[in-house]
């Protein structure tokens, strides 16, 4: 019986050994880089993030519009 533990324990211990350094086949690759220049300084605008609002004020649903890039509100509270 402890013949058999202990030929269990070297088979696993040989499994988990060989798994780890199994070789890994790997083809050359080439890397190219590519490099873009900007030619001109020109602003490129963004579209601006905004978050909408809603509350029931008085029994009336209200909505207001922040914007998160600007960090202020772009309305009032609108009735609907």
């Amino acid at each position: 019986m402890e013949v058999k533990k202990k030929l269990v324990v070297f088979l696993l211990i040989s499994l988990m050994a060989l798994s780890f350094a199994m070789p890994v086949m790997a083809t050359e690759a080439t890397v190219t880089q590519h490099i873009y220049e900007i030619e001109t300084q020109e602003v490129v605008p963004f579209t601006e993030m905004t978050w909408i609002y809603w509350r029931n004020y008085g029994g009336q649903l209200q909505m207001r519009v922040w914007s998160v890039t600007n960090g202020r509100w772009l309305t009032d509270w609108m009735n609907f």
